[in-house]
């Protein structure tokens, strides 16, 4: 149930980057109005609505760190396993998923400026960070938007070819193993 409502916020992201951030002028402003309607009809709707897409970014971040942990060549350098992290690599990832927060309210700024245009994350994240000397560049030719979407591409090949982990696998054979005996 889970997995077709985040595929269902999934597939809704890439289409608003497509047709609202990559295109060098918004086709169309998609979730923006959809917040607008939202707010219209029952203030705290735009919000929650706002808040659930801003937080799942942040959970796909979250799900990257428990998935991939830090891989340095071949092994994990700080892996979450159940029961098996250590304190060190537990704060070594809430670091990483704290780094990950401030790109994911940049990203958006980037993609809702219609709906929080008065707001002071927008003054702060929208002019503040896109003017700063090294970054405007990137910004301009939204660098950091087609990397987002490269990345996305890549994991989604990734995860069709190797849909499950292989550790996985094998904890459950040995499970069963065991309990036959």
């Amino acid at each position: 149930f889970h997995g077709i409502r985040f595929f269902i916020i999934s597939l809704v992201w890439v289409v608003h980057i497509a047709i609202y951030i990559a295109p060098p002028k918004p086709l169309y402003s998609f979730l923006n109005d959809f917040f607008q309607i939202g707010e219209d009809v029952f203030p705290l709707f735009g919000v929650l609505s706002i808040a659930i897409f801003t937080l799942y970014l942040l959970l796909c971040a979250i799900k990257g760190c428990f998935k991939f942990g830090i891989r340095f060549m071949m092994f994990q350098i700080h892996p979450m396993r159940v029961n098996k992290t250590y304190m060190s690599s537990f704060m070594f990832n809430v670091g990483l998923v704290l780094l990950c927060a401030l790109p994911v309210v940049q990203f958006c700024v980037t993609a809702f400026p219609e709906y929080a245009r008065y707001s002071n994350v927008v003054q702060v994240m929208g002019v503040q960070v896109q003017n700063l000397k090294f970054f405007t560049w990137f910004f301009a030719q939204k660098v950091f938007i087609f990397a987002f979407l490269a990345v996305a591409g890549l994991t989604c090949i990734y995860l069709f070819c190797k849909p499950r982990d292989k550790e996985k696998k094998t904890q459950k054979g040995l499970l069963s193993r065991l309990r036959s005996k």
